[in-house]
């Protein structure tokens, strides 16, 4: 499925709630009640390869979520949390699935942060590393994390259906897997 039927599901979904948007191959556009304008592009968006949608909804006065159109056409939020003042904002940010995870990386004033979040289970996990930008490499089920312009400190997360496994790894282990981040 291409970005731009991706966001048309999305304005879709909108369209049920009754909000009223304007829709182009570039991103979706809508003022909520208070008038305050609300929008998703296409890389905001991301799809399982069961149909389940997720996307991150910019808000202009710093009230972003993220929101996931389950099978049953249910729709849950997701806010993204914050530990300064600031607004949480997608800049470089990730919205991805694996399985019945989706992995949310976005910026959080002065730095990045990763949660985990499993579909099934409505739970999310933040995953910590050292590091103001969290450089990201996915592999299968193994989610590879390495700070970028710290200490050098590198996470492997493996994906199964019902747990994560985290451990930290060095330089030299993902150089023996030819695992470079892009």
């Amino acid at each position: 499925m291409t970005q731009a039927e991706i966001l048309t599901l999305i304005d879709e979904e909108l369209f049920t709630d009754n909000i009223k948007t304007e829709l182009s191959e570039h991103k979706i556009v809508w003022t909520d009640p208070s008038g305050t304008e609300n929008s998703v592009s296409p890389h905001q968006t991301a799809i399982n390869n069961e149909g389940i949608i997720a996307w991150w909804q910019c808000n202009e006065a710093g009230k972003e979520k993220v929101h996931i159109r389950l099978r049953e056409k249910k729709v849950i939020t997701w806010k993204p949390p914050i530990n300064t003042l600031g607004q949480p904002t997608f800049r470089d940010g990730i919205l991805y699935f694996y399985e019945n995870y989706l992995i949310i990386k976005y910026k959080d004033t002065h730095y990045q942060r990763l949660f985990i979040f499993n579909i099934r289970t409505l739970k999310d996990e933040e995953i910590l590393i050292n590091a103001l930008t969290i450089q990201v490499k996915i592999i299968g089920n193994e989610l590879f994390l390495g700070g970028l312009y710290q200490d050098e400190e590198f996470i492997k997360i493996t994906m199964y259906p019902d747990h994560l496994e985290k451990e930290n790894i060095n330089e030299a282990y993902l150089q023996q897997r030819k695992i470079t981040f892009d």
